[in-house]
């Protein structure tokens, strides 16, 4: 295909695939060809990532759509000297309407150009002559989920890395809040010294161990997924059933537990949106 890449044959789908048929290929995918797997590869898993990213988003698909129509059409004329344009470019107008009558409406964004003339161009930089080289291919900025909606964060699938990044930050996090706890309570106080701000803390330290559960499983998942956010809570067990302060574990998984469930309702009202 002229200059094209099928986003669709990358994830091995169709192009009347839903959002979850794209999702669940990329995902399945990825751990097959993930560069930290055996056998993965780093160009094919960012050609993926590259290809998710565009399929995802309704706007940019429907102008990969537009564009795969476009380089076929200049394919079809490549040895065609008279081209009727105007019927042409009803032709693919026509097909741009159908698309939208699917629900894969908005105007995309192309300036107001019209497909005639962008398949003009299109063909006549195919017919200019190649000066050797390979042609650059940008890369698709990948979608940025908003830090206020965890739901859409797409994570990469863990590693040992990621893993092991997610408890050790864990476990550091609770055991810091952790002795501060104790501190509120007056156990551990070094002698000879006061720490009137630590017992002062006292009554809030359940919002506190709360507050730490969530920001930890928060980054662990952005890192790991799921999996990073059931190691937060291996990293509250060890901290808060060897000695922690009364209420670390039980607050701790109560804002671990409120983090998961606000992912897990955020997903389901994205898909029962689509």
């Amino acid at each position: 295909m002229a200059e094209q890449i099928n986003y669709y044959e990358v994830l091995g789908v169709s192009r009347n695939a839903s959002q979850s048929e794209i999702k669940d290929a990329y995902r399945r995918l990825a751990k097959e060809r993930h560069p930290d797997r055996p056998g993965g590869s780093e160009a094919e898993f960012s050609r993926l990532q590259e290809a998710h990213a565009v399929l995802s988003d309704p706007n940019r698909r429907r102008q990969h759509d537009e564009a795969l129509d476009l380089a076929h059409a200049a394919d079809q004329l490549a040895g065609v000297i008279d081209v009727d344009w105007g019927k042409l470019e009803d032709e693919l107008s026509q097909k741009r309407r159908e698309r939208e009558s699917r629900g894969t409406g908005g105007d995309g964004g192309r300036g107001g150009s019209s497909l005639g003339g962008r398949l003009r161009s299109k063909f006549r930089k195919r017919e200019e002559p190649s000066h050797g080289g390979s042609r650059g291919r940008s890369r698709a900025p990948a979608q940025q989920a908003r830090w206020y909606a965890p739901h859409d964060f797409d994570p990469e699938p863990i590693t040992w890395r990621t893993g092991a990044l997610s408890f050790v930050g864990a476990f550091i996090a609770f055991l810091v809040v952790g002795q501060i706890g104790r501190w509120a309570v007056g156990i551990d106080l070094p002698p000879g010294f006061a720490f009137p701000w630590a017992l002062a803390l006292g009554p809030f330290m359940p919002i506190l161990y709360a507050l730490v559960g969530v920001v930890a499983t928060y980054f662990s998942y952005r890192a790991a997924g799921w999996a990073g956010a059931a190691l937060v809570f291996v990293a509250a067990l060890v901290v808060g059933g060897s000695g922690g302060p009364r209420g670390l574990l039980q607050f701790a998984t109560a804002g671990i537990l409120a983090l998961l469930a606000a992912i897990y309702l955020g997903d389901r009202a994205q898909r029962n949106r689509r």
